[in-house]
């Protein structure tokens, strides 16, 4: 009897396995839990067009998939942002108090404050052509510029908007105010406007046919820069412009002065150095990379450059961010 039964079970049991294995497979699912893969700070497909400093040492760079780079004088300071919208961020900006404002396409606002997260708005632009492409602050507002004539202009909290927009199909570059107090913007097709009441109302004169890409005041001096390299210089708060050789056919996007030179960037690596902003000349730091750079900031430490790449010019050499402060890790 006993014979009989331990032969049925070694008939049974290979189809019992394979039943087993059969139930298995249809309705029980593995779990694997993913061990965190740690998140780089700086990613190769990263883009930055603008840079701010809300604190001494305290730096933000904004970038393209609706990315924002915090940055500091460690590399433990640093952090990694995204945005709940994944557009392109063209520029930001900081208040005296520390309020960050991004913005970028599609009219998408972003703003931080303190350590709290980023708050979204959708400002109102042209279904045609609406990327916001620069803020910047002044006089306890945020001004913001972009395509289809778009400036608006809000308060330090970022609740307050007014639409203060110019007619027409130009998208405005930059804005910038002289030490006169007059509102100043470049834009497309050779045009700069001028606003003496406080953005009310704009006024716009032709330098060329080269669109105007940013301006820089310091006192009663003044410099342009666009595309192809054109370069323009005003001795007299702008009232008169003159147009002055540029070593380079490149387009020009930034224009500042550091408080010892003027300084301005653009495609091709292109970094041009001037003292009396007419007599320019190409400069080309150690590991500068040949890509293109659009934005320019003075700090205590050098002049931030933000681009394909980011990174501190000091003393003449150019120490890429983040990796020199870790060590080039």
């Amino acid at each position: 009897m006993v014979g009989k039964v331990l032969g049925f079970a070694a008939q049974v049991a290979p189809w019992a396995i394979v039943s087993g294995l059969a139930y298995a497979a249809a309705f029980i699912k593995p779990s694997v839990e993913p061990l965190p893969l740690p998140q780089p700070l700086n990613e190769p497909r990263d883009l930055f067009y603008d840079v701010s400093e809300s604190a001494l040492g305290k730096f933000w760079f904004a970038g393209n998939n609706g990315l924002i780079l915090e940055g500091g004088q460690t590399i433990e300071q640093w952090q990694r942002h995204i945005m709940s919208e994944p557009v392109n961020l063209q520029g930001i900006a900081a208040s005296a108090d520390g309020t960050v404002l991004a913005v970028g396409n599609a009219g998408w606002t972003f703003s931080h404050r303190g350590n709290g997260g980023w708050e979204p708005h959708q400002l109102p632009v042209s279904d045609i052509a609406g990327k916001l492409i620069e803020v910047t602050w002044q006089d306890g507002y945020f001004w913001v510029i972009g395509e289809m004539g778009a400036i608006f202009r809000t308060d330090a909290k970022t609740t307050q908007w007014e639409n203060l927009s110019i007619e027409g199909d130009v998208a405005l570059n930059d804005i910038t105010q002289a030490d006169n107090g007059d509102l100043w913007i470049t834009a497309e097709f050779g045009t700069l406007y001028r606003s003496v009441d406080q953005g009310n109302s704009w006024k716009g004169q032709e330098l060329g046919y080269e669109s105007l890409r940013s301006l820089a005041f310091k006192g009663s001096e003044g410099v342009i820069v666009g595309n192809g390299g054109v370069m323009y210089h005003t001795d007299d708060s702008g009232l008169n412009w003159a147009e002055v050789s540029s070593p380079t056919s490149e387009h020009l996007y930034d224009v500042i002065h550091d408080g010892t030179r003027w300084l301005a960037t653009g495609n091709g690596g292109a970094l041009l150095s001037s003292n009396d902003g007419e007599s320019w000349s190409l400069i080309s730091p150690d590991g500068f990379a040949d890509g293109y750079h659009t934005r320019l900031l003075a700090t205590e430490n050098g002049v931030l450059i933000a681009g394909q790449s980011i990174g501190l010019l000091s003393s003449g050499s150019w120490k890429s961010l983040p990796d020199s402060l870790a060590g080039g890790r």
